[in-house]
């Protein structure tokens, strides 16, 4: 069994992928903080079994390179997912710079030098940069929710980077982003996730199961490189 790393695993996103990966591969997962939601995850005996690393860390912090050097100590992976990243909507009136740092680490540096850092690292292989639906639709990607100015600076510029990394590693290692839209949130409030289902075309939210079948067309398809996927409803 073929060995794939996630990162941000234990996010709303992360945590569904994980129970969908453990069925085909075996797993590093990368989780920050949450350790309550990562002992639940292993708690599943199809997760637990397939997990041979987990990697606790802050890309707010940096040492990226040691990141890289504990996830490939159980092996060179086949499939890289990164879904890590953080999401705000700090009002332009109390943005600061501390903010712009922070998000430009975990949403810009992070995953674009784990991309290129293990990209030059695999033998062969595909990574998927996952990201909301802020690098093709902007800032108003989302009816009800109003993204800070450093959020979509950080965000915006994967459409291009995924096309970049595309041509810098290849042929061995492909890359692919995968923009995704409305996933539900329990903890969002029935306000939002009416107005969700009302601005999406098909009503209905982006489930867990739909994005791992296009992780797993990426994975499988030769020529599938250097494209920013959406998986919206018709955003």
């Amino acid at each position: 069994m073929s060995l794939a790393l996630l990162t941000g695993s234990t996010g709303v996103l992360g945590r569904e992928l994980v129970k969908q990966l453990a069925r085909d591969y075996k797993l590093v997962l990368h989780y920050r903080s949450s350790e309550e939601v990562l002992d639940k995850l292993l708690q599943d005996p199809t997760v637990r079994e397939a997990v041979v690393k987990v990697v606790k860390w802050d890309f707010s912090h940096g040492k990226l390179d040691k990141f890289v050097e504990e996830a490939i100590s159980a092996g060179l992976p086949k499939l890289v997912v990164l879904s890590a990243s953080y999401y705000d909507d700090t009002p332009a009136d109390r943005v600061s710079e501390e903010l712009f740092n922070y998000l430009a680490k975990v949403n810009l540096v992070a995953p674009i030098y784990l991309a290129l850092k293990l990209g030059t690292l695999m033998d062969e292989g595909t990574i998927v940069i996952l990201s909301d639906m802020v690098p093709i639709l902007g800032h108003e990607a989302y009816p009800g929710l109003k993204p800070s100015i450093p959020y979509v600076a950080t965000r915006g510029s994967l459409h291009h980077v995924v096309r970049y990394l595309a041509k810098e590693l290849a042929p061995s290692v492909r890359v692919v982003g995968v923009a995704v839209g409305w996933v539900d949130n329990p903890k969002a409030s029935r306000e939002l996730r009416e107005k969700a289902l009302r601005s999406t075309p098909t009503r209905s939210f982006v489930k867990p199961e739909e994005i791992y079948e296009v992780i797993k067309l990426a994975a499988k398809t030769t020529n599938m490189n250097g494209v920013f996927l959406v998986l919206s409803g018709g955003l």
